[in-house]
Parts: C-alpha cells; sequence; structure tokens
C-alpha cells in the first residue's frame, strides 16, 4: 500500500476508513486517535460523510433505470478511445463521500462531472440515432403488393393438403365469393394447355387491399399462383420481377392489378401470364 505519512491528516485518516493504510501506519493513526481530540473528531466527521455518502449511493441504486437511458446505453457506439481505469463501488463510493473537506470536495466534483459527461453523451447519441432514424427509413425502397404476394406465395406454395382455401370443384362459388370481395369481375382461366391443372382459390390482404388467387399445379407439382386486386393505376403491359427464388409477371388494366407467381426458375412464366391476361 501507498505511504501515505506525507499527505494531510484528513485524507490519512480518509484512507484509514477505507482500509488503505498499511499496518505500520494504522497503528500510528489509532495512538493519535486515542491522544488527540482534534484527530478523533475531524476522523468522526469523515465517518460521518461516508455514512451518509453510502446511504445515498445505496438509495440510488433502488431507483429503477429509466428505460431511455438504457435504450441509450445499448444503442451508443463503442468509444474510440482507449477506455480508463476501471471503475469499481468502491472508488464511487469513495468519490461521492459528503463531508466538508478539500479533497473530497474536488473528487465528488470530478465524479460529478465524469458522470454528467457520460450521461451527456449517451443521450446525445440517442438523440442523433433518433434523428437519423427517419433518414434511414426513407432512404428504403418502398413496399409494393408484390413484396406480399412473394411473401405468401413461400408459405402457401409449400402446402399439400391445404393448399387451397375453397376447392377447383367450387368453381362457381370462386368466382362469385372473389368477385365480391376483390371488386374486380373474372373468369378462372383454362391454362391446361400450358400444363397447369387448377387446384382452388384463396383470399389474401396485400397493401392494405383484398386479393383474389387463383392457384394451380404444373406437372412438376411447382404451383403458379394468378393474383388479382382492384385498383386506379394506368394500364402497362407484362413486367418481369425476382424476389430471390420467386418470379412475378404483373401487368395492369384500367380497373386492376394482376401478377403470375411462382419459381424464378419456371421459363413459361411470361408465357402463362400473357395467356392468362386474355382469359380472366
Amino acid at each position: 500500500m501507498q505511504d501515505l505519512r506525507k499527505q494531510p491528516l484528513e485524507v490519512r485518516l480518509s484512507a484509514l476508513l477505507d482500509g488503505e493504510v498499511a499496518r505500520d501506519e494504522q497503528d500510528e493513526l489509532e495512538r493519535l486517535l486515542s491522544t488527540n481530540g482534534d484527530a478523533r473528531d475531524m476522523f468522526e466527521r469523515l465517518k460521518r460523510g461516508s455514512e451518509t455518502g453510502t446511504t445515498a449511493m445505496n438509495e440510488m441504486i433502488k431507483e429503477p433505470v429509466p428505460l431511455a437511458l438504457v435504450r441509450g446505453i445499448k444503442q451508443a457506439p463503442p468509444p474510440r478511445e482507449k477506455p480508463g481505469p476501471r471503475l469499481t463501488l468502491k472508488s464511487l463510493l469513495r468519490a461521492v463521500r459528503i463531508a466538508p473537506t478539500g479533497p473530497q470536495a474536488l473528487a465528488a466534483g470530478l465524479f460529478l462531472f465524469l458522470v454528467g459527461g457520460g450521461i451527456g453523451y449517451l443521450l446525445g447519441a440517442q438523440i442523433t440515432g433518433a434523428a437519423q432514424a427517419p433518414q434511414a427509413l426513407a432512404a428504403l425502397p418502398a413496399r409494393s403488393w408484390l413484396d406480399d404476394i412473394a411473401a405468401y406465395h413461400r408459405v402457401y406454395s409449400r402446402q399439400q393438403r391445404h393448399l387451397a382455401e375453397v376447392p377447383s370443384s367450387d368453381a362457381d362459388h370462386i368466382v362469385e365469393w372473389l368477385t365480391e370481395s376483390v371488386g374486380v369481375a373474372f373468369s378462372v382461366p383454362d391454362l391446361s394447355g400450358e400444363g397447369l391443372q387448377f387446384r382452388g382459390a384463396r383470399l389474401l390482404v396485400a397493401d392494405g387491399k383484398p386479393v383474389g388467387e387463383l392457384l394451380y399445379r404444373n406437372e412438376d407439382e411447382d404451383v403458379i399462383a394468378i393474383c388479382f386486386m382492384k385498383s386506379g393505376n394506368p394500364a402497362q403491359g407484362l413486367d418481369e420481377t425476382i424476389r430471390d427464388d420467386i418470379g412475378l409477371i404483373s401487368w395492369t388494366t384500367a380497373n386492376a392489378s394482376y401478377v403470375v407467381v411462382g419459381p424464378s426458375s419456371e421459363a413459361t412464366l411470361t408465357q402463362i401470364a400473357d395467356k392468362a391476361s386474355k382469359l380472366l
């Protein structure tokens, strides 16, 4: 331990309270306290200050941590500078000891400066992140109804027994049901010449609107679907889009948007879409 004999008495007594003096110096200070009334008074003041500081710190620890501060700590980037010495509970308690002495007042001031700077940094990082979030979101491409269709197809195309909500044997009901639900008049295209067998239909929701889906299987048991919804987009010819392993051939008419969706490896998707657009 460090030799504190050349330090002011209050510093030596503070170290004695913390158990940070060598054995021979501890004996020397205890002898001084037993014979010197001023030293005893100073020691008692330091002791009361230490107890008050410990009590205050314990009460602070019991308080719940604000959610904003927790998020700020988790989201704050790592410090770029080399971290300083690790703070311990013992050093924190010593820093906030309440006592009318010069060194302890200085230690408390430094402690508050460090804590205030740290909280300011975390809150600043949080505010900066919040300010940058809208810009990051604005940079993301807008999600279209085709993204929803591709997501649905990944799920439903793997179904066997429950592929369709209404089976193909109830084709008349499918036309009546989806026309009323979606608001788009249509007929079920016969795509047997393209190697597709009609298996039934589903009602979906994409871009917040009802979507009709007609489901087919090809000779390899892959699912090919025709989806349609009511829209006011300008008429547009066939347009090909790929979402990972899903291929989509879309087009629009005066009052509806359509898409043929299936595996991106299916070479006849455009041909199927061209024929379907003439039969719907």
